[in-house]
């Protein structure tokens, strides 16, 4: 212990003697460990961390499944039947799909559309959460007329109520409906899907009202051709994922020989609810969390090149405890002490960086990176602080003590034998780092480059209709007030009919799912005069509710036949209109004008709509995905009548956003309860479909652009020492005749070397690593040659200046000084 102490002490004191060179190491370990410890820190919140749930390990999602469709919705009739006849769970609880779910909370202050879901009165039992004041949901809420009690989210309740205390048994008005407050689920409590408030389903089951509206005569608890639920089960201790899946495989099997018509085909996917949660964000903050090793690793070459550099200035000192009796393993101990100083420091340094960088990330960050909340410092982050830290310590330390023990001590005693003995082995040693930061450096920059090459493809897609002057809004009516059509209809009416009279306003329109929302709706079909579809057959399209003017106000071409006009009301023929894929997908070598297709029942008429159009393709589901076949209705002749639509105006000229005061009012006055929501421009809309994309350019770029400037530093830093143990051989050079352009050849020639080797190393790594960012990549190879070309110019010209500059002062030695310079 007494030896650790000398050690640390006299390791501080050699490093204080070296103020400069202390602090550059000390902040550059602190960016590369900083940077670490930031992503890691997210990394943990989100994908290492468990669940907040009771035993999250055994908590599963179970899907049905279909070919082409491994995550569907389950029916209500066989969620059931799951539950009664399965051994592995013990529990399985469902959700409604949330897009069915409206709930609009009305009070003293304006009203505002919740995010809620309906749930089986198991859900919060399964998945082993306790409210953190009043209850959850218990069996006898069944009872209830209606089952009128609500759970509130721990957000919800101290934006709205304030944090009332008191709010236990207090009613609240959701959809013209009381309903009663039983319980707050605790603060940072994240359920499967967004939420912030739950209701129990109507009749026992996880039906939400709006659907129980439109269904009044059905029990859906048993219906099988309705796909709406999302089922979590809890396995029981014994059993594993692998047998759960097996008998869950069983009783699919069993269900669709009993339910042929509804059931052939159906398979069933079980998910841990983990994977669930976090599987689509994982892959990218594994990426960033190797290309911040990357940037680390940068700075531990160039902390390694400062120490080889600062060894030769030591080897006097070296050689003389040598001769002195000291063992080569003490002296690389020393200098192993004094790096783990330097990074301990750094790593110290870093963890207030990376309080910074968190803070960076979330800001950056899309919304839909689960458990962003969870973010903080624990006992694992200061333990992966303090092991990256120790661990580049050595590894930055190892090769330059290594080296600078490797000496002959009555050589290097010998007068002007430090410079003689130092000779190509540690100038190779120092070589070798530089070529390794510029492969390095390479690998992170064409990963951003095809980042950056992909973004912009992205933004120049073509969504199939002109996203300039647009506003638009969401609005969902309560199903207790607007319970049948006709007064749907009429409100519908009277919005439209106000937001065509907005001063500014070039036209309005609706629509059941605006494009790029998040929200769509797939509907089977079948074509009159073909067979009907098999149950396993994946025939749907993008079902689309719009009003007259739809085409004209999103401007999406109508390639063929008419638009939908007033005339296309409930007394008139139903009609529909078609985009281009369905025409070529469905149709191929036929002209679908005039042929008739159905939606539901093909044994009522009502069912059937004759094709009238045909209109240009819309990337409705995303930009970065394909149009989908699609089919259109007018909102007069929907069945259904959805309680919620999308509204759009489209301005005359100027910011649209203008115009969202007055659609608020507009609206607003047709009914004071009706809550409007997501009130934005459509160029707002597709700027936040591709925030994903944006955040992991924009992060990978900043990584990139300090690897750059690092190895641009360690360059510099080589060749700049290098001209300096190189000063009596340049002299020597210019007192024969040589010239300063051929000194500055020499230099750069010396540095273009590395460069080039770096390069084509850092190609080499590029075209194996950058094949694991397929997935995050939009209209460019992984192995997209502009980009690596472009990449490599780039970093020549950089890694070229930083040899440049040096060489410029190699140009201006003095032949007589370098002569006589030891």
């Amino acid at each position: 212990m007494g030896i650790l102490w000398q050690d640390l002490r006299y390791g501080l004191r050699m490093l204080l003697k070296r103020p400069g060179f202390t602090i550059i190491a000390v902040l550059t370990l602190a960016l590369g460990i900083g940077a670490n410890t930031a992503i890691f820190s997210v990394v943990n919140a989100v994908v290492l961390r468990p669940l907040p749930y009771a035993a999250p390990d055994r908590l599963v999602m179970i899907w049905e499944t279909m070919p082409g469709n491994d995550k569907r919705w389950v029916a209500p009739g066989n969620f059931v039947d799951w539950q009664k006849q399965n051994q592995s769970f013990e529990q399985i609880a469902a959700y409604a799909n949330t897009s069915l779910t409206n709930l609009n909370l009305t009070g003293a202050t304006e009203p505002e559309k919740l995010t809620g879901v309906a749930v089986t009165m198991n859900i919060f039992s399964t998945l082993g959460v306790e409210a953190a004041l009043g209850r959850t949901f218990l069996p006898e809420d069944e009872q209830r007329e209606g089952g009128r009690v609500v759970v509130l989210s721990d957000g919800l309740w101290q934006r709205r109520f304030g944090a009332d205390p008191n709010i236990l048994g207090q009613a609240i008005t959701l959809d013209d409906k009381s309903y009663i407050v039983i319980g707050v689920m605790p603060q940072g409590f994240r359920f499967p899907v967004q939420s912030e408030i739950w209701i129990p389903g109507g009749r026992g089951s996880a039906v939400p009202p709006s659907l129980m509206a439109q269904f009044p005569d059905s029990d859906l608890s048993i219906e099988r051709d309705v796909h709406i639920y999302s089922v979590v089960g809890r396995l029981k201790p014994s059993v594993t994922l692998a047998q759960a899946q097996a008998e869950m495989t069983t009783i699919s099997g069993r269900l669709s020989e009993a339910y042929p018509d509804t059931n052939s085909g159906l398979g069933v996917n079980t998910i841990p609810l983990h994977q669930q949660i976090v599987g689509g964000v994982s892959s990218i903050l594994y990426i960033l969390l190797g290309a911040v090793a990357f940037v680390l690793l940068i700075a531990c070459t160039n902390v390694a090149n400062l120490l080889l550099a600062h060894a030769t200035q030591r080897e006097r000192e070296l050689a003389i405890r040598l001769a002195l009796g000291a063992g080569r393993f003490r002296l690389i101990r020393q200098m192993l002490t004094e790096s783990l100083l330097l990074s301990l420091t750094g790593g110290a340094l870093g963890l207030l960086i990376a309080m910074w960088g968190v803070d960076l990330f979330i800001g950056l960050s899309p919304g839909d990176i689960p458990r962003l909340n969870e973010v903080g410092v624990d006992g694992r982050l200061l333990g992966f602080t303090l092991f990256i830290s120790l661990l580049t310590g050595i590894g930055f330390g190892l090769l330059p003590a290594l080296q600078a023990t490797r000496l002959d001590p009555q050589n290097a005693l010998k007068e002007g034998g430090s410079k003689a003995t130092e000779g190509l082995r540690r100038r190779g040693a120092r070589n070798l780092l530089v070529v390794a930061e510029i492969a390095l450096a390479q690998v992170l920059l064409i990963g951003a480059g095809l980042l950056i090459m992909s973004f912009v493809r992205l933004q120049a897609v073509d969504p199939g209709f002109n996203p300039s002057n647009l506003l638009t809004a969401r609005v969902s009516l309560s199903v207790a007030k607007y319970s049948d059509r006709a007064k749907k209809m009429a409100f519908y009416d009277q919005v439209l009919e106000r937001l065509r009279a907005i001063p500014g306003a070039r036209s309005a329109a609706l629509v059941m799912n605006l494009p790029l929302s998040g929200s769509n709706m797939n509907r089977g079909f079948q074509v009159e005069g073909r067979p009907e579809p098999k149950p396993d057959e994946n025939i749907s399209v993008d079902y689309q509710v719009i009003s007259p003017g739809y085409f004209s106000t999103m401007e999406i071409p109508l390639l063929r036949g008419r638009a939908f006009t007033d005339a296309d009301n409930e007394g008139a023929p139903r009609v529909a209109i078609v985009n281009e894929v369905m025409a070529r997908k469905y149709f191929p070598g036929e002209d679908p004008l005039g042929k008739r297709i159905a939606f539901g029942d093909t044994s009522k008429e009502e069912s059937w709509r004759t094709i009238v159009g045909i209109a240009g393709d819309v990337r409705h589901a995303s930009v970065d995905e394909p149009p989908f076949p699609g089919a259109y209705t007018p909102y007069r002749q929907d069945r259904e009548s959805w309680a919620r639509m999308g509204l759009l105006v489209r301005a005359e000229e100027g910011d649209a956003s203008n115009l969202a005061t007055a659609l608020r009012k507009e609206v607003m006055a047709v009914d004071p309860q009706q809550a409007v929501s997501n009130v934005q421009t459509m160029e707002q809309l597709m700027a936040a479909s591709i925030t994903r994309p944006r955040f992991v350019m924009l992060l990978l770029g900043l990584l990139s652009a300090i690897a750059l400037a690092l190895s641009a530093v360690g360059i510099y830093g080589l060749m700049a020492y290098s001209i300096i143990e190189r000063t009596h051989e340049i002299g020597i050079r210019m007192a024969l005749g040589a010239q300063a352009r051929d000194v500055l050849r020499m230099v750069v020639a010396q540095g273009l070397k590395l460069i080039v080797t770096g390069l084509l190393i850092g190609v080499i790594g590029a075209l194996l690593l950058t094949r694991l960012m397929k997935s995050l990549l939009f209209g460019v190879s992984a192995v997209d040659p502009v980009t690596f070309c472009a990449v490599s110019v780039l970093l020549t010209v950089v890694a070229l200046l930083a040899c440049y500059i040096p060489a410029r002062r190699a140009t201006r030695v003095d032949p007589m000084e370098a002569l006589r310079y030891e």
